[in-house]
Order: C-alpha cells, then structure tokens, then sequence
C-alpha cells in the first residue's frame, strides 16, 4: 500500500470516523451497533470517504472516556469491520493502541492500524504490525510525553505503562513543542526499526488536540512541512478539535453544537483546516463530514495541483 497515494489523482484523501463507542466527544452512542454504524460508513462511502476510522475506545478529556478492556473493544469493532468487508473493499483502519485489537482487526479485514500512542503504549504494537505487513498510522502523543502539563491532566492514560524513563520526561520538559514532537517520534521510529517496521509503512500524525495549549495546537500545524522533509506522510486530524471552537469563541462565532448554525460552524472550521492542509499536500485528513470535508479538500488540491490543472477560459456568470 502507497501511503503518499490513498486518494487517486495525488489528491488528500478523506479518512471518515466512525466511533463505535457510546462516549466519544462528537457523535458518542449514535453508532453503537453494527447497522447504525453499517448506515453511517455507507453514507460516508457515498460522500467521498476514502477510509474509514474504526474506533471501540473514547479519547476525549475527562471525565467523559473510560478505559476499554481489550475483549470489550474487540467486541466493539470487530463485528463492524466484518461487516464492511462483506460489502465494501474501502480502506479501514482501526484506532487503537492495544495490540491484541490491533491483531483481532486486521484478521477480520482492516488495512491499518492507527495508534494514537505512536507505537509506545503497547510494547507489541509494532511487531503486530511489522508481521502482518500492515502500515501504521502513528501519533505524537503530548500527554505521553509530559503527564503532568496542565493540558495533559484532563486526558485518560494512554499505554500500558509509562513510555518513557523519568529522565527522559525530564529532558522534555525543557523543549519547545515542535522539538518535543521530533524527541517523540524518534522513539517511535527506533521501536519501529528494531522490529523490522518499514519507514515507507509509517505515517506521522502530529496529534493535534491531545494535552497541547491553543497556541500549541497552531505551531504543529505550521510544523507540518518538517514531517514531509523527513520523509513521512502526514495523517492530520483536526475536526471539531477544542482549539478551533475556542477561536470561534473569541472571535463572536456560535459555537454551542446543540444549535443547527453552532454545530455547522464547528465543521466549517475544521474544514478551513482541511483545504489549507490539502494545498500543502497532507496525505490523509481525518474527519466527521466527509462531505463539507470534501469540498474544502477540492479546493485546497486545485491550488496544489495548479499544474494539471486544464486551462480552462471561464464563462462569465450570468
């Protein structure tokens, strides 16, 4: 599988999420059995989705998510993959960090695996991976990497056990948030090679919204480039993320999703996100409408892709 190509045309492809778990922060409990969600991923697939994101355990702050048993996630997401592959060959990663889900996924016909613990809070994770030859979506985890940051405090524990020794938190408390990202990924990408993992089956995600301040959250995203020069796609998920409601908030917008114009509001921001993001080339974005997702994405590869673009004279409007 080509990560740098999962949308035709070398477009940025759109990842639709599907919580199958009754507390996520968005759409918690709305597909919580297999034809809820069965309806949902058709009606994605029909929007444009070039993968879906099958996830069985919340990852928002406190104290709205819960720890999943391993047999309980399982039984959350596997029924639904087997499901879509009796009806559909659309690319399906899992989101998950445990490896056993991981394994149980993949047998029943996930594509790949996308943890949001980059590799680090299963200790088996990588080697699953690198033994079924599946690619892996990995994330920089901030609340792994600094647990007692006023914004890592609000989020569950992630991984089985700490992912780092206490020197090394130490050290990370003195660097800036782009160079914490790379001191985190170079874990990543060590387990990653001690296991036989390729570099061309890894995607990095910069894992905006996890434990980062607002002004974090926008370095990141202009830390994007540094991932390309690296060598690695880029996996990006920004939808419906709390700094992007707090710019809103500041800025008059409604923002109260329990109204028709605050919750469009939410999903256009995102989707402001996503064009900017698809002019600088991010493989994959990670989104819950795919179809405002979509028209945002269009727009940002025609400015990327000006090149192929035909040279078309317009009609003026009537």
């Amino acid at each position: 599988m080509n990560l740098r190509q999962l949308a035709p045309d070398g477009k940025t492809a759109l990842c639709g999420i599907l919580n199958v778990t009754p507390d996520s922060f968005s759409d918690g409990g709305r597909y919580d059995t297999v034809e809820k969600a069965l309806e949902q991923a058709r009606k994605m697939i029909a929007q444009g989705a070039h993968l879906l994101d099958i996830g069985g355990e919340s990852t928002r702050p406190r104290p709205g998510s819960h720890f999943v048993d391993i047999e309980a996630e399982i039984g959350r997401v596997v029924p639904v993959i087997e499901a879509l592959r009796r009806e559909t060959d659309i690319l399906i990663s899992v989101d998950t960090w445990k490896a056993p889900v991981a394994e149980a996924a993949l047998a029943a016909g996930a594509n790949i695996i996308n943890d949001i613990t980059g590799l680090l809070g299963d200790e088996r994770m990588a080697a699953v991976a690198a033994k079924a030859g599946a690619p892996v979506i990995a994330m920089f985890n901030p609340v792994m990497a600094r647990p007692q940051h006023t914004s890592s405090k609000i989020f569950p524990t992630f991984g089985f056990g700490p992912a780092f020794t206490e020197s090394e938190l130490a050290n990370f408390e003195q660097l800036d948030i782009q160079a914490l990202m790379w001191a985190f990924f170079e874990k990543t990408l060590a387990r990653a090679e001690k296991v036989g993992l390729e570099r061309e089956q890894i995607m990095l995600d910069p894992g905006i919204g996890f434990g980062l301040t607002k002004r974090e959250n926008l370095l990141l995203l202009q830390e994007l480039g540094s991932i390309h020069q690296a060598g690695f796609p880029i996996f990006l998920g920004v939808s419906r993320k709390r700094f992007l409601v707090n710019i809103l908030e500041e800025n008059g917008f409604e923002t109260d999703p329990e109204t028709e114009t605050g919750f469009q509001n939410r999903d256009m921001a995102s989707a402001h996100l996503t064009s900017i993001a698809a002019s600088q080339g991010v493989e994959a974005v990670r989104v819950h409408d795919v179809g405002v997702h979509r028209m945002a994405a269009e727009i940002g590869d025609a400015i990327r892709l000006a090149q192929k673009m035909e040279d078309l004279n317009l009609r003026q409007y009537k």
